[in-house]
C-alpha cells in the first residue's frame, strides 16, 4: 500500500478554503481572518488584489482571483511575498 504524499502547508491552508483553482477576495479575507488574524481596510486588499491576482472569467463576468500557484508559491516567499513575515 502506498502512502500519500504529503502537502505543503500552504497548499493544504489554499484547500481548506476553497475547492477551486482560485481564491476569490472575500475567501482571502475569511482566510487571513480566520488562520492569522489579520484584518486589512479596503484600500489595502484593493491594492493586495491589483498586485496579486490574476483575471479570471467566472460566468460571465471577469474577476480578480488569487490562483493556487500565486498563493503556494508567492505570496509566503522573501523578501517581496505579502505573507512574508508568516511561518507556517
Amino acid at each position: 500500500m502506498r502512502t500519500q504524499k504529503k502537502q505543503s502547508k500552504p497548499l493544504r491552508l489554499f484547500r481548506k478554503y476553497t475547492q477551486k483553482r482560485y481564491l476569490t477576495e472575500s475567501q482571502m479575507k475569511r482566510l487571513m481572518k480566520q488562520e492569522f488574524k489579520l484584518v486589512y481596510n479596503k484600500h489595502i486588499m484593493t491594492s493586495f488584489m491589483a498586485i496579486w491576482s490574476s483575471k479570471m472569467t467566472i460566468g460571465t463576468k471577469e474577476k480578480q482571483v488569487i490562483t493556487k500557484s500565486t498563493f503556494v508559491n508567492q505570496l509566503f516567499k522573501q523578501p517581496d511575498g505579502f505573507f512574508r513575515h508568516i511561518t507556517l
